[in-house]
């Protein structure tokens, strides 16, 4: 409504303001409604069901009157109304502001409507009143033809003042409506699920792509060296001792030492059976290669893959710290779902002193786990023990 009023003269010849009459019409019969109602709302409405019962129909008949003037916060409110009666939370105080305050104002600007449209019909009519006798409006006597036709215009002028106040009060109502059945949390609720819902659909296409750039690399390229290795042992054994034997051995060791750093690469990175067999299988085969002391005891529920892989990098990472820095340590990893919390702990005995630094890798893993609505914390008094607590949303 307010789009249109601000289209200028064009208002006039649109739909908007009948549309706009015929929701004051609307209000007038509603705020009739409410009154009669208002007895047996106050006296019956003592419990949630009743409340809910009574005021979900009259809220929703508000939801359609406001369809004629701003259809899309019609269609919120009355969304709105649906959850909060299925909740059992009618009416809230915006609910019972809303529905008084329409109810007084919507009397009212009917009455004034109704009396100001009565004095521009008479306007209008004057000329064929004078036809037969004279005009007497207030102290304002129309006894001629020309003045009568006058009259008639000012009638008409009248109207389209009508409707264009009209428009404007429905434009003002619409305003009311929007603060009070619709307000900005509500808003910004629906702001808030829509980037959550756009973070976990980055998740899930980062996690696709990883997944393919896993399998090309264990596919493909680790086949290719696996090959190029095979051929490599057939040239070393064709030639042992000669200088074509001694380049192929050479190659042939190069090549394996390359298998292994991807190999590695492949583990660190997103393992196959992460995705195909889940954490606990993935973390024991990480746990095999390692020359620590690992006691693994995680919950056997499959877990959402960015939460997996999430945990496994993180586990990865203090794995190879520790390894790095610690001789004959002991690693417990312990996981647990907690509600929609996972809780993921990494302790070992080392020496402590373990700390996030900016842009090393506590600190990286600490930055993609805020996506999950996660934290990590690092307990590591000198002399230890090490405790790294992971916790995001699942």
């Amino acid at each position: 409504m307010g789009s249109a009023l601000r289209t200028g003269p064009r208002f006039l010849i649109s739909s908007w303001p009948w549309r706009a009459l015929l929701a004051v019409v609307c209000g007038g019969v509603l705020s009739a409604l409410t009154v009669i109602g208002l007895v047996p709302i106050v006296l019956l409405g003592l419990t949630r069901s009743l409340r809910a019962a009574l005021w979900e129909p009259m809220l929703r008949l508000h939801c359609m009157r406001l369809r004629l003037i701003d259809p899309d916060t019609a269609v919120r409110a009355d969304s709105r109304v649906r959850e909060a009666s299925a909740a059992h939370r009618l009416p809230t105080l915006r609910h019972v502001t809303y529905i008084i305050a329409t109810a007084v104002s919507g009397g009212a600007v009917f009455c004034l409507a109704a009396l100001g449209f009565a004095v521009a019909a008479v306007l209008f009519v004057a000329p064929f009143i004078v036809r037969d006798d004279y005009f007497d409006f207030g102290p304002w006597v129309i006894d001629n033809s020309s003045a009568a036709w006058i009259t008639a215009g000012v009638g008409v002028l009248a109207m389209l003042v009508l409707l264009i106040l009209i428009g404007a009060w429905s434009a003002l109502e619409a305003l009311l409506a929007r603060s009070l059945l619709t307000p900005d949390s509500d808003r910004w609720r629906h702001e808030a699920v829509r980037i959550e819902g756009s973070r976990s659909a980055l998740l899930e296409a980062e996690g696709f792509e990883r997944e393919l750039l896993e399998s090309e690399l264990h596919d493909r390229v680790q086949h290719r060296l696996v090959a190029l290795s095979m051929n490599l042992g057939l040239t070393e054994a064709q030639d042992t001792n000669g200088p074509a034997g001694r380049l192929a051995a050479e190659a042939h060791r190069q090549v394996d030492e390359t298998l292994g750093e991807l190999r590695a690469v492949l583990r660190g990175f997103s393992p196959r059976v992460l995705s195909e067999r889940g954490l606990a299988p993935a973390l024991t085969d990480l746990a095999a290669d390692l020359p620590l002391d690992i006691d693994i005891d995680l919950d056997n529920n499959r877990l959402p893959p960015a939460v997996e892989h999430m945990s496994y990098v993180l586990v990865a990472e203090c794995l190879t710290n520790v390894a790095r820095h610690t001789e004959d340590a002991r690693v417990d990893v312990h996981g647990t779902r907690t509600g929609s919390r996972w809780i993921l702990i990494v302790s070992d005995n080392g020496p402590g002193g373990a700390h996030i630094v900016d842009g090393h890798g506590l600190d990286r893993l600490q930055r993609r786990l805020a996506a999950l609505d996660g934290q990590l914390t690092v307990t590591s008094p000198p002399g230890g023990p090490t405790t790294i607590r992971m916790e995001c949303a699942v």
